[in-house]
């Protein structure tokens, strides 16, 4: 089974994102291992069930906060509600948490963030940042301000003539669970020439769709340079609804900033996976 760690210093965003993390545990029926990084209580580890007394008071608080945002009253009957385990990790200690990620070999880590941060609480918050750098999984960051869904549409934006396959296969696999789409959004590397049709066609289609069984994975060459711009279109323009980037690859400086570890950009409006590796 796979395990879906949720970061929870039981802020909104937070909240927010373990609602959207319950979701999905559901659709690609995985274990959700909640880490609350805040002395809100005392809590020991334990093993349990959305619609269980114990904790009863937090798992309301997240299928409320997901059927509000939904409007779709069946989504969270308790027949199908994944396995809850709850750690309590106040005094985070990074080497210990990625050791625990690495060796459980997580499938993801979903963390919830605002647009904005107060400076004042910067130092309060987790840096989820700095965990790429060290993990084996990625890393899901949902925007407060989502609203919360299904997610459709995903996009992997890469250089095509440097395009991760384990990526891809990892997308494809998740896309298939969920019922999704999965696009791969070639954009040029900084100081590399485009890549012209019919060649990023036939380039896509024997080096990435030949070894994924997955008949829902497309491609789309962009040629706007300004990535503000390329973003804003797939995420207005096209629709989709997950940013895909592999961490300090490419355009990750560029479309991020300075970003990421305690806020989005604005320009980031749906969810952000980013890749370790």
């Amino acid at each position: 089974m796979k395990t879906i760690i949720v970061l929870n210093d039981n802020s909104p965003a937070d909240i927010h994102a373990a609602a959207f993390a319950t979701m999905i545990a559901r659709k690609i029926r995985a274990k959700m291992v909640i880490c609350h990084t805040s002395k809100v209580r005392e809590q020991k580890r334990e093993k349990v069930r959305i619609g269980t007394d114990l904790y009863m008071d937090h798992h309301e608080r997240l299928e409320n906060n997901a059927l509000d945002k939904t409007g779709e009253p069946g989504r969270f009957e308790t027949d199908n509600s994944p396995i809850i385990e709850e750690i309590m990790i106040a005094d985070f200690n990074i080497p210990g948490f990625v050791e625990m990620v690495n060796k459980d070999q997580i499938y993801m880590i979903i963390k919830g963030l605002p647009h904005e941060v107060k400076q004042k609480n910067i130092k309060e918050k987790l840096d989820a940042y700095c965990l790429l750098n060290r993990v084996r999984c990625p890393l899901l960051l949902i925007p407060e301000s989502w609203p919360l869904k299904d997610l459709e549409r995903l996009v992997y934006i890469a250089d095509l003539r440097y395009c991760r396959l384990v990526v891809v296969k990892y997308l494809a696999e998740l896309a298939r669970s969920i019922c999704a789409s999965l696009t791969i959004s070639h954009l040029s590397a900084k100081g590399l020439p485009p890549i012209m049709e019919p060649y990023a066609q036939t380039l896509f289609e024997e080096t990435v769709c030949s070894p994924i069984d997955y008949d829902q994975v497309f491609f789309n060459n962009i040629m706007e340079r300004d990535l503000t711009k390329a973003v804003d279109v797939m995420i207005n323009g096209m629709h989709n609804d997950l940013i895909v980037l592999v961490n300090h690859r490419f355009h990750f400086e560029q479309i991020i900033g300075d970003y990421v570890g305690h806020s989005l950009p604005a320009h980031i409006a749906v969810p952000l996976m980013i890749f370790p590796y």
